[in-house]
């Protein structure tokens, strides 16, 4: 029997206990133009650098359901093309949680110039071309989301085309 007389199987899901307890949905926004889209927040006197999140609660909904409206209610556009980077167990003061990266079809001056233009108050949002020494740099939380796109030269290069982990493949480590 040869390779191709062997019946191909189908990419398996991961366990059910990849996303089982997951409480929250971080979601990192790549643009046609490989930028990384950060939410700004100023708290007091100081500002720091976070992804656009989403607490699971009591939703029964699955993550990359979650990630896609993530996108579409901070971004105003839709995106099915959403994947699953990682899995950061339970912190002291974080849930279990699920890291997607959404590889978004416009370029960045196009996703903030629509979002700008939008009536409403919306937190503002930044477009970066950085590598992983400046992203390592800002002050992004959480620290273990940096730690996995600053492994490579370009984090958001790196971002898509690491494992998704929905698909079966082998997940990626996290610190």
């Amino acid at each position: 029997m040869t390779d191709a007389d062997t019946p191909r199987s189908e990419p398996q899901s991961p366990p059910a206990t990849t996303l089982a307890g997951v409480q929250r949905v971080f979601v990192i926004p790549v643009t046609t133009d490989r930028r990384l889209l950060l939410l700004r927040h100023d708290a007091g006197t100081h500002a720091y650098w976070t992804y656009p999140t989403m607490l699971r609660g009591t939703m029964r909904t699955d993550t990359g359901t979650i990630a896609r409206r993530l996108v579409r209610q901070h971004l105003g556009i839709e995106t099915d093309r959403t994947h699953l980077l990682g899995i950061l167990e339970p912190t002291r003061g974080r849930p279990r949680s699920a890291i997607y990266t959404a590889n978004l079809t416009q370029a960045a001056t196009d996703i903030l110039g629509t979002r700008a233009a939008e009536t409403g108050r919306r937190p503002a949002m930044q477009a970066l071309v950085v590598t992983a020494a400046t992203l390592a740099a800002l002050d992004v939380r959480p620290h273990e989301i940096t730690a996995l796109l600053c492994a490579g030269g370009d984090p958001a290069q790196f971002a898509l085309t690491l494992p998704d982990l929905a698909s079966g493949a082998e997940a990626p480590t996290t610190p």
